[in-house]
């Protein structure tokens, strides 16, 4: 059975006050994008020796560096050979952490949805020998603002890329959020396509609005189908963790769900959005048990 897990900034930059919310809703991953203001790949060697104490003093697991890496302009050596460094510094802090998942992505499209493949592929002709020689695997997320944005586009550049080091993240909002999604659903076809490759899962939902717009919503409101995609993940065998990324703000919480999730909205930012979504996959565990 597969684990559950969040990112920690999404509730909040206080890591302790992040993992207590954690395991108040079962929660035993932590993937760590930012801490303390800090980014992921500009932690410091004490910063990551902080982190490591404090995760495995709520009893917890780091199960994922959710580095930026490869969200930058394919256009530009500079970049892309900078962030090469992000990958190799992710990398070590990964391992220093007892993780050796880095996520990562395939460059800003910049509202292009030609896909560049053969630029791609030479951009991305060092990363095989980085996670080689650092011992790590690069979660290639599918995003919408980068070239790999859907399912489809995952296997396709998995497949070109042909590398047993990158495997798929799959982020089913993403795949809605991307218009090149829109010609299969993120479940069952979307899912499907790539679930042989999936190493890591992240949890937000999406719906397509009547003006085009392509908003995040609370868990269940959504069309990502997560009741269906969790059964199916459980079914398949899935292992590894399926990681809350909140992306909703108290704002948007639905009136129906006052008297169950209401008295959850609590403390700053995305605190009580995190723990209403946490919640709700409680919840919908539950009834997988």
């Amino acid at each position: 059975m597969f684990r559950l897990a969040s990112f920690t900034d999404e509730i909040s930059h206080d890591l302790e006050k992040a993992c207590r919310t954690c395991r108040e809703f079962g929660a035993a991953g932590a993937e760590i994008r930012g801490v303390w203001q800090t980014p992921s790949q500009k932690l410091t060697d004490a910063q990551v020796r902080d982190i490591k104490r404090i995760v495995s003093d709520h009893g917890m697991l780091v199960c994922s560096l959710a580095s930026p890496f490869g969200k930058c302009d394919l256009e530009s050596a500079q970049e892309v050979a900078d962030h090469m460094d992000i990958l190799r510094r992710c990398s070590e802090i990964a391992l220093e952490l007892d993780c050796t998942l880095v996520r990562g992505f395939a460059f800003w499209n910049r509202g292009k949805r030609d896909k560049p493949w053969e630029q791609m592929l030479r951009a991305y002709e060092p990363v095989p020998g980085i996670l080689e020689e650092k011992g790590t695997i690069l979660g290639l997320e599918n995003e919408a603002a980068c070239y790999v944005g859907t399912a489809h586009d995952t296997r396709a550049f998995l497949d070109s890329l042909g590398c047993d080091r990158v495997r798929a993240i799959w982020d089913p909002a993403n795949h809605v959020q991307d218009p090149g999604g829109d010609s299969i659903p993120a479940y069952p076809d979307g899912y499907e396509l790539i679930r042989d490759d999936i190493i890591h899962v992240h949890v937000k939902d999406a719906i397509v609005a009547a003006d085009g717009s392509r908003p995040n919503v609370f868990l269940g409101m959504g069309i990502v189908g997560w009741e269906e995609q969790l059964r199916a993940l459980k079914d398949h065998g899935y292992s590894g963790y399926i990681s809350l990324e909140t992306h909703v703000n108290a704002q948007s919480f639905p009136s129906e769900w006052q008297a169950r999730y209401g008295h959850l909205l609590t403390g700053e930012g995305r605190e009580g959005a995190s723990k209403v979504c946490l919640a709700w996959l409680r919840d919908a565990l539950a009834v997988l048990a």
